[in-house]
């Protein structure tokens, strides 16, 4: 057997294996990874989250996961980010997100990496109103639903030093109501951006932002009209190169 295991999809433990330890050894990946499950006692800047609510939108701590509620006000904004802004793209980070949302009308929602822990009050990092994206960061990707757009489905979004550009993706790509989404977007040491769609590739956009400015994981919902919404944000992964 030669020095390297490879396992070209999953490395799966059955049997007595799943059951009792089944790694021997000094378990060292080679990359940075970090796993956020929500499962601490507060939500603050001691446990890395760094929550932005308006004067009436709530976070929470929820059975497997924690819930973000925007106040029954047009255009209320309720977002989260984990840990600082640090995460380069000339490091080949990669953010994973699981979440769902209570209703799919009236709503906004954006997952991915931006350049700000958060943004102004009634401000996600982008929004599409009609055919027309606007963003708030000046670097950043990831996945944006906004039901303001003509047609609401996901796009796939990303600012380089403020020039903004989205793809709109299939009418396969929309979210359910109370049903979970993953979503990944994973960016190269040249700034490019790939985004993953349940764990399959849906789209691909070349110098998507900037390799030198850091970024950090964001999640953000917000109300297009005067009823609250809410979402649950399950699990954030992320990983870089050391």
């Amino acid at each position: 057997m030669s020095q390297n295991l490879r396992a070209s999809r999953e490395l799966e433990f059955v049997g007595d294996a799943n059951q009792e330890s089944n790694v021997k050894g000094y378990f060292a990946p080679k990359q940075k990874c970090v796993t956020y499950d929500f499962m601490e006692l507060a939500l603050d800047d001691t446990n890395k989250y760094t929550p932005y609510l308006d004067t009436t939108s709530s976070i929470a701590l929820a059975d497997g996961g924690i819930t973000l509620t925007t106040a029954a006000t047009d255009t209320k904004t309720c977002s989260q980010s984990q840990g600082g802004i640090w995460w380069y793209p000339a490091r080949n980070p990669m953010v994973e997100m699981t979440f769902q949302i209570d209703v799919i009308t009236t709503v906004a929602i954006y997952a991915g990496f931006t350049d700000a822990v958060s943004e102004a009050s009634s401000y996600l990092p982008f929004s599409l109103t009609t055919a027309t994206l606007a963003d708030k960061c000046t670097d950043g990707a990831g996945f944006l639903f906004d039901t303001n757009q003509t047609l609401a489905y996901f796009n796939i979004v990303n600012t380089l030093d403020g020039t903004e550009a989205f793809t709109q993706l299939s009418s396969s790509h929309v979210p359910v109501a109370a049903t979970d989404i993953t979503v990944r977007v994973a960016i190269d040491t040249a700034g490019n951006a790939r985004y993953y769609w349940n764990g399959t590739e849906c789209g691909y956009k070349a110098l998507a932002t900037t390799t030198t400015v850091p970024l950090v994981p964001y999640f953000g919902i917000r109300n297009n009209s005067d009823a609250a919404h809410v979402a649950t944000l399950k699990r954030v992964r992320l990983w870089c190169d050391e």
